[in-house]
């Protein structure tokens, strides 16, 4: 512990000294309120009347009001205190006290994702290597595996290939973002929608029935800056989220509802894993197959890789050819149209890591 005093405030100047000190630390601390209860946290904000912090696990934000604090505990080791010193032993130096000494990613040994405070990192969760690549090229960086690191707009964003259907939650609690974006091809419920078209979730369904609704915050600012007119058309409503494939045309007009424009698989878990961490998250989908399209027979099950199969497939002969050449235009469309998108989102994206969730 680098600074494990306690102290309480004596007076409202005290308090908001104290405060004030707390907000600048960078380190976890401990607020005591009156009813006898601790919460330990990082303060992330704080006003003339309340404190905001996030509780250790990541799981939520905490808002108190500054006449319920009665303590103040610097429990915390100073993340950033411990490197000048490291510094200073080994150059003989201090570096400028304003330089962030992890980045803007936080102590990685820590697991501290929030060094550049009111900006917190974007998670964006994908399941395929094709949707990686697209989203790398908005980041500018290089997969690194299954991961990007780059920025998206003025604010640092990772982006995660969780496989279908999958890894959302784990994702979550390791990056501890300030935003979830669930972005990739989805298929066609909606009969005016086609290859290369946006979807902006307002709403995820899933299987079990239960319905995720967005923030409103979140999508009138999305909203906004997607509706450009160009190249491709976006629409708003319901998405629809399934644990398997649905491929053909004859199972996607099955599940054709009003309101409901597209189906995938992995939107679900990010809202899921979204809002149990108290967070806001975006689902951004680009059609890949209008409604009345089959997807080839390789690609109507789930896979980590489809290179092989799209390779034993071609094997077929001449129609399985055309198959698979009408399916690389339609990911060329898709993920040409997926990139533009979160360019647009580039510059709006700070303020949606700050939104309120949806309750």
């Amino acid at each position: 512990m680098s600074d494990p005093e306690a102290t309480g405030p004596g007076a409202p100047d005290e308090l908001g000294a104290l405060i004030d000190r707390a907000f600048d630390y960078r380190g976890y601390v401990t607020l005591s309120r009156r009813d006898g209860v601790k919460l330990v946290g990082f303060v992330y904000d704080r006003g003339p009347e309340h404190v905001e912090l996030f509780d250790e696990a990541a799981r939520c934000r905490i808002r108190l009001a500054v006449d319920q604090i009665t303590g103040v505990e610097f429990t915390g080791e100073d993340s950033a205190a411990k490197a000048h010193q490291l510094w200073e032993r080994r150059h003989g130096a201090l570096e400028s006290p304003d330089t962030p000494v992890w980045g803007e990613w936080g102590d990685p040994d820590r697991g501290d994702r929030h060094a550049a405070r009111g900006a917190l990192p974007v998670l964006i969760l994908v399941a395929l290597p094709a949707e990686l690549r697209s989203v790398a090229s908005v980041l500018g960086a290089r997969p690194d595996g299954g991961s990007v690191r780059g920025r998206l707009g003025a604010i640092g964003a990772v982006a995660l290939a969780v496989g279908v259907g999958g890894g959302a939650a784990q994702a979550v609690a390791a990056e501890r973002p300030g935003l979830v974006i669930s972005c990739g091809f989805a298929g066609a419920l909606d009969p005016s929608l086609a290859p290369g078209d946006l979807v902006l979730a307002s709403s995820v369904h899933d299987e079990a029935g239960e319905s995720i609704a967005a923030s409103e915050p979140v999508l009138c600012a999305a909203r906004r800056a997607l509706d450009s007119g160009e190249p491709a058309c976006l629409a708003e409503g319901e998405l629809l989220c399934m644990t398997e494939v649905v491929a053909t045309a004859e199972a996607k007009r099955a599940l054709v509802r009003p309101g409901r424009l597209a189906v995938d698989l992995e939107s679900a878990p990010a809202a899921h894993a979204a809002r149990r961490a108290g967070i806001a998250w975006l689902a951004l989908r680009v059609v890949l197959d209008p409604l009345d399209a089959d997807l080839p027979a390789f690609a109507q099950a789930t896979r980590r890789s489809y290179l092989a199969p799209a390779l034993r497939h071609l094997l077929r002969g001449p129609r399985a050819a055309a198959e698979l050449a009408e399916l690389a235009r339609r990911v060329r469309t898709a993920s040409r149209s997926l990139a533009r998108a979160l360019g647009r989102l580039g510059p709006v994206v700070g303020g949606l890591a700050n939104a309120e969730p949806a309750p």
